[in-house]
């Protein structure tokens, strides 16, 4: 149990890092419209109704976090956001941790894939870590085109770091100010362990 627990600090930190990468990367680098891929997902059916729900989730979470951080405490997000309490291994020495995971409200399995919320200060994220270099890509591509609606204007492909060439992130400012960032990153590249992520992440 410890052990699990630890490997889920790990990459909730691991996305932390991306997603303040790639905020801070969308502040200053040039984009390139992020077209979405074409022909990766010809083999899975989205389902509505998840995509209507994450695209909820993630217009709801963008006005939540637009009033700033001090409106929007870890411990209110948790309230507001997971329908079970965060795990235990995420507390660290009798303290609140910075970074929670847990089920969300609702739960959200787009393309069959079950989503985790991480929760930080300012930053709500939704998780997918364990999936291979087709799963990401596909959860990626159809997330630019079912979550445009979340944007107040399109999404901007950020460039990709010197060392980590193999992500892909995009981002929009949604319509509350809020930013929200969608892409995929390897967690291990040499076992074909990829992350799919969205976050939200308010203003400061």
């Amino acid at each position: 149990m410890l052990g699990s627990g630890a490997c889920a600090t790990r990459e909730t930190e691991s996305s932390r890092k991306a997603w303040k990468q790639a905020q801070d990367r969308g502040k200053s680098g040039p984009g390139d419209g992020g077209a979405p891929r074409k022909g990766t997902i010809a083999d899975a059916a989205a389902d509505p109704s998840v995509w209507r729900d994450l695209a909820s989730f993630t217009t709801s979470t963008g006005d939540l976090l637009a009033l700033g951080t001090s409106t929007a405490p870890l411990p209110m997000l948790i309230d507001k956001l997971c329908e079970e309490p965060p795990e235990a291994e995420t507390m660290v020495k009798g303290r609140e941790a910075k970074a929670v995971r847990c089920p969300p409200k609702p739960a959200m399995e787009p393309l069959g894939h079950t989503l985790t919320l991480e929760l930080a200060r300012g930053t709500v994220g939704l998780v997918a870590p364990d999936l291979n270099d087709r799963e990401s890509a596909a959860l990626v591509e159809e997330g630019l085109k079912q979550l445009a609606g979340a944007c107040a204007d399109g999404w901007t492909k950020i460039p990709s770091r010197a060392d980590n060439a193999h992500e892909e992130f995009h981002r929009c400012t949604a319509r509350s100010g809020s930013v929200v960032v969608l892409g995929r990153f390897p967690l291990d590249l040499g076992a074909g362990r990829w992350q799919f992520s969205l976050a939200v992440l308010g203003p400061g």
